[in-house]
């Protein structure tokens, strides 16, 4: 076993330890676990690795790649050289297992490379695989995963807030698994280094540590792709109510029109997908929009019964882009309609509205066989329009303009601790 307790490595990682220290200048990012977790895992980088326990460091090791294997036992060996004992045997614990590079450069954590350190924790199934970096470095990894890194410097530095402040207001996310945040759409989505790119690493360091806040307090910056001409409350999606996540204009946003067809079948099916049976389906109807034109309640007539899809649940339930969509029934059985004729009274079937003595008669379709979603914008909605920031930066206006356009009475503060 090779232990160089080298000054300048621990020098290294005491001030990358001390960078990304406690409160907001540090974060863990789930990239393995629960189903997904590995029994093994390759560590490589261009110098030595510093083991740590939690945060004390145990000693250093030589070699330029380990393979971290996961046991029953609930132990976690680190080898070295193949065909030689382990390094060192991590019993099961609340403390983390820590790995990381010496030289405080980047590693591989099996084929992906990523800033700072890995950490693993013991489960049940195999290994908790961890990425714990500095905040800055992590965003780095998830601006041109959010936003196209050839879109203007001041919608990307828009969105670089935005992250900023998501990855702290959702900072205990993850917690019961050991981590804060996990790199898929449930967090943000985060790449690694591989991601990076210059325009977006520019974004994370002009706007380094800066925070949108209301009143005091770090505001919820939620974001999405695009608004379809207007912003939407937060109360009308997720039923919260926050002053500064309101809906406005967002003349900039340049969305196109989506459609989308469904049978009265597909939405049975949709409603036994959320364990809900009212029958035949007989007729959509919308019941409320908000003030923005999105639909908060769309009720669906059954046989046995209504269904009404409140607030998102109606985006959610189609699999549509957004909620901010108009309804067409299409019927192919038209009900027949009684006229008077000189042969009496007979039971007619009409495709056009006719003038008759006592008024207009207008034909009456019987059970819609489709109705056809149509629609603009693509997402929830709330916050700030990712293609809608492209459009204001386009137009001149700069990243906190952006930003106080769809977060009513917010202000940006530096905050270093």
């Amino acid at each position: 076993m090779k232990k160089h307790c080298k000054i300048l490595s621990f020098i290294l990682l005491f001030c990358l330890l001390c960078s990304i220290g406690a409160s907001a200048k540090n974060i863990s990012i789930g990239l393995k676990f629960g189903s997904k977790s590995p029994q093994e895992i390759q560590l490589k980088n261009n110098s030595a690795f510093l083991l740590l326990l939690g945060d004390e460091i145990l000693f250093e090791v030589g070699e330029t790649t380990l393979k971290v294997v996961w046991a029953e036992n609930g132990t976690i060996s680190v080898f070295g050289q193949e065909n030689e004992p382990p390094l060192y045997i991590y019993e099961k614990s609340e403390l983390p297992l820590g790995v990381f590079p010496a030289d405080g450069g980047t590693l591989l954590i099996g084929e992906s490379e990523y800033r700072g350190g890995a950490r693993f924790l013991h489960n049940e199934v195999g290994l908790t695989v961890i990425n714990y970096l500095d905040m800055e470095d992590y965003l780095k990894g998830v601006i041109p995963g959010e936003m196209p890194y050839e879109w203007p410097a001041e919608a990307l530095k828009a969105q670089a807030v935005c992250a900023r402040n998501y990855a702290l207001t959702n900072y205990d996310k993850f917690k019961s698994y050991g981590f804060n945040l996990d790199d898929t759409t449930q967090s943000q989505v985060y790449l690694g280094v591989k991601a990076e790119k210059e325009s977006t690493n520019q974004a994370v360091d002009a706007t380094k540590n800066i925070y949108l806040t209301y009143n005091g307090e770090i505001a919820n910056t939620f974001f999405y792709s695009s608004s379809g001409g207007h912003t939407e409350s937060s109360k009308y999606v997720w039923g919260g109510d926050f002053p500064y996540l309101i809906g406005v204009d967002d003349p900039y946003d340049t969305s196109r029109e989506w459609t989308v067809p469904y049978t009265p079948d597909e939405i049975k099916e949709k409603l036994a997908g959320i364990q809900t049976d009212i029958g035949e389906i007989l007729d959509l109807e919308v019941v409320e929009r908000s003030p923005s034109g999105r639909i908060i309640d769309l009720k669906i007539v059954g046989t046995n019964g209504d269904y009404h899809a409140k607030l998102e649940k109606s985006r959610s339930l189609f699999n549509l882009r957004s909620n901010l969509f108009t309804i067409t029934k299409k019927s192919d059985n038209i009900k027949p309609v009684t006229v008077i004729t000189s042969k009496g009274l007979e039971e007619r079937e009409i495709s056009t509205s006719i003038l008759t003595a006592t008024g207009t008669i207008t034909p009456e379709a019987g059970t819609p066989n489709e109705y056809i979603f149509q629609g603009t914008g693509y997402g929830h909605g709330v916050g700030m329009s990712q293609y809608g920031a492209k459009g204001m930066a386009e137009q001149g206006f700069d990243f906190e303009q952006i930003l106080k356009h769809y977060f009513t009475g917010t202000i940006l503060e530096e905050i270093n601790e």
